[in-house]
């Protein structure tokens, strides 16, 4: 859900933000939490219980607002910044060309919310820790030093992980290996915090360590993705978007019913396609559209009834390069970007599936030593 935007960044909060938002503001506004007051009423405990959780939202988007303004000054789009569960993420729109660049883009990060803790640590010393305004200052400050010593943990990822990224690459002057090494660093860290989990609810009953494990289980799914992206960022390196595009053929008329359109989807192998009349692009449908549709009604209902219009789905030049258009798709979490020519009229339709194809296959040709193996080489860019 988007909430606004700040200097043009868009801000999203993510369902899951929701529970971090309730934990805070339960922790603060329960009679056994930090502000131990007798003199508070319950309604004064949830009001500043909601309000400390407000800072901390602040303080995390402070954290994500700084990446994103230095990537910016780097010459860096950025797309938005999402809340969620374990933090933030900002959508950066492209990789630092210099090992410096990513140093400075990972390390501001930590460092915004060791500032801020400090501060707050620092009002919350002449306020005392008697009074309400004192106690949030307190442990918000503390909440943001830890944040920030928890960043800056070379476990890839996180901010510290990129640090250590942008350091291997600057000594090894190679970034493939950069990356290789800092997952693995990574992956060790997640691993450890996952046996710290299991060793915590061994000796403190079940739960205990839950909380451990689950974030040790998240770096060590996201360092598996970073991995994966990088290795198709290399798979996708040099070509068009075109060639990834799905056969011209794969299409379904817009006269076909609902039921006609899932038939030749799970016959084709496919989540989706586009659609046509006569020659002329009209949309794309995919099964997610379909799913919504009762099956007694799919045979009545056509696929125009369903479909996205053109202007419904994101577009790109045929001719851009296939890594851009399929980070493009990643970000906005979508299935299909509509691809035109140099008139402006519909090309081909570039989806999950026919990228994914596209790189299989070039793997299988390429063998183990292929397209889509991580593989060293010499940096295009200078690194100073």
């Amino acid at each position: 859900m988007a909430i606004g935007s700040i200097f043009g960044i868009r801000i999203v909060v993510n369902a899951t933000w929701i529970f971090i938002f309730a934990l805070v503001a339960w922790t603060f506004g329960n009679p056994s939490g930090p502000l131990r007051m007798d003199r508070l009423t319950t309604g004064e405990r949830v009001a500043l219980g909601a309000f400390a959780s407000l800072l901390f939202f602040a303080s995390v988007l402070a954290h994500e607002l700084a990446h994103s303004l230095v990537a910016r000054k780097r010459g860096i789009p950025v797309r938005s910044i999402t809340l969620f569960i374990f933090g933030g993420v900002s959508a950066i729109e492209g990789e630092p060309e210099t090992a410096p660049a990513e140093a400075w883009i990972a390390a501001v990060g930590p460092l915004t919310s060791l500032i801020i803790g400090l501060i707050c640590i620092g009002i919350s010393t002449p306020l005392g820790r008697n009074v309400p305004a004192g106690e949030i200052a307190f442990y918000l400050g503390a909440v943001n030093v830890l944040l920030a010593i928890f960043n800056i943990l070379p476990a890839y990822p996180l901010d510290g992980g990129r640090v250590l990224h942008a350091v291997v690459w600057r000594v090894k002057r190679d970034r493939d290996a950069a990356t290789r090494i800092s997952v693995g660093v990574g992956r060790l860290f997640a691993w450890g915090l996952i046996g710290l989990g299991v060793a915590q609810t061994l000796a403190t009953g079940f739960g205990g360590g839950l909380w451990t494990t689950f974030i040790g289980w998240y770096l060590l799914q996201a360092g598996n993705m970073e991995q994966s992206r990088v290795t198709i960022a290399h798979a996708l390196e040099g070509h068009l978007a075109r060639e990834l595009a799905a056969p011209s053929d794969v299409r379904v008329p817009a006269n076909a019913s609902i039921a006609e359109a899932v038939r030749y989807l799970l016959t084709h192998h496919v989540r989706t396609v586009p659609v046509f009349v006569g020659d002329a692009f009209a949309g794309v449908v995919s099964l997610d559209e379909a799913a919504h549709v009762a099956p007694d009604e799919r045979e009545r209902a056509y696929v125009t009834s369903i479909m996205r219009r053109p202007d419904k789905v994101p577009t790109a030049r045929a001719v851009a390069s296939a890594a851009d258009v399929a980070r493009e798709m990643a970000v906005e979490h979508g299935d299909a970007v509509t691809l035109l020519d140099d008139a402006g009229e519909f090309s081909g339709l570039f989806t999950r599936e026919s990228a994914m194809r596209w790189i299989a296959n070039a793997a299988g040709s390429a063998g183990s030593a292929g397209l889509i193996a991580p593989r060293s080489r010499e940096p295009k860019e200078h690194v100073p």
